[in-house]
């Protein structure tokens, strides 16, 4: 070929004889790179759908809690048809725990007979509790923290895994209950510890309001804890709050004496973050508030309070 026909050939060339020469240049390594592209840009896509897909599921998810939760708290607060059953009677503050457990011997019967004063706004709430307990074999009770959103009620299953994604009323649910361990007796005074966990759900969902109590102010404000059960009214005050893990046995139940369980007692009110200068003796007993935490790895937040005072519906 003469130079002049090469010069030629480049000023009568197109643009799309250009871009064929530039691609049968391309050698091996440059299409792998541009196919690698299109991989990692479809594999970004993907996971883009799929979490885009986790947002929407878990929207759902707190919504249908947030709804069947407010469901379950209006018709606990509805306590219409119950309140002339009590209209005569006075509400009375609920007696201390331990003096409660002092019994009066007599000559004839053994014990003394005690007048029992009855609380109109714990039989209403006992009321409720018999209705559900009618449609709901694992309904353990019911618990409220003033302060806070919450105001649940508690299951108990034969196992600590059938409620973490099940509703109170037993459909599959992200968000759960709140439920007790289920090695805890329904008889609340007979468990040194009462163990109940609950999800930390956004949306200020289950035992997501348990944060608050990290702030000492709070705490100092909304001490109290209310459980309702079939049998009572039990009132704890708050004794320690802390981060943990999964593997710290703050959730421990069983206790072979009353000395073990004080220094148990003893111990976890000394892991609180703030002095709340609680004391146990033999005849206390402990609440154990569960919920995740993600400040440490396999976090967990532990909320504790003793029992002050109890009204026995017995």
């Amino acid at each position: 070929m003469k130079e002049t026909d090469f010069i030629d050939s480049l000023e009568n060339a197109t643009e799309e004889d250009i871009n064929a020469a530039k691609k049968s240049r391309k050698g091996f390594f440059a299409v792998l790179s541009d196919n690698i592209r299109v991989v990692i840009l479809g594999i970004c896509l993907i996971a883009l759908a799929v979490s885009l897909g986790y947002v929407i599921h878990s929207v759902v998810h707190y919504v249908m809690a947030g709804d069947i939760y407010s469901e379950a708290e209006k018709f606990m607060n509805d306590a219409s048809g119950v309140e002339p059953m009590y209209a005569s009677a006075r509400s009375v503050p609920t007696p201390d725990f331990n003096d409660s457990q002092q019994l009066s011997p007599t000559d004839a019967e053994g014990y003394e007979t005690v007048i029992k004063t009855v609380d109109r706004d714990y039989e209403k709430f006992r009321n409720k509790l018999y209705t559900m307990k009618q449609r709901l074999n694992d309904l353990y009770g019911w618990i409220i923290i003033p302060g806070t959103n919450i105001n649940y009620p508690i299951m108990q299953s034969s196992d600590n895994s059938y409620y973490l994604d099940h509703s109170y009323e037993g459909a599959n649910l992200r968000g759960g209950s709140i439920f007790a361990d289920y090695r805890c007796s329904e008889t609340l005074v007979d468990n040194y510890n009462l163990v109940l966990y609950g999800h930390h759900m956004s949306a200020n969902l289950m035992f997501h309001s348990l944060d608050k109590y990290l702030d000492e102010e709070f705490y100092r404000q909304n001490k109290q804890i209310v459980i309702y059960t079939l049998d009572g009214m039990y009132t704890y005050e708050i004794c320690s709050v802390y981060d943990t893990d999964a593997y710290y046995y703050y959730i421990k139940t069983f206790f072979s004496s009353p000395d073990v369980f004080v220094s148990w007692a003893t111990e976890m009110v000394g892991n609180s973050i703030y002095p709340t200068g609680a004391v146990f003796s033999a005849n206390d007993r402990m609440l154990t508030l569960s919920t995740c935490s993600n400040r440490t790895t396999d976090g967990r937040l532990c909320v504790q309070a003793r029992m002050v005072k109890f009204y026995s519906a017995n």
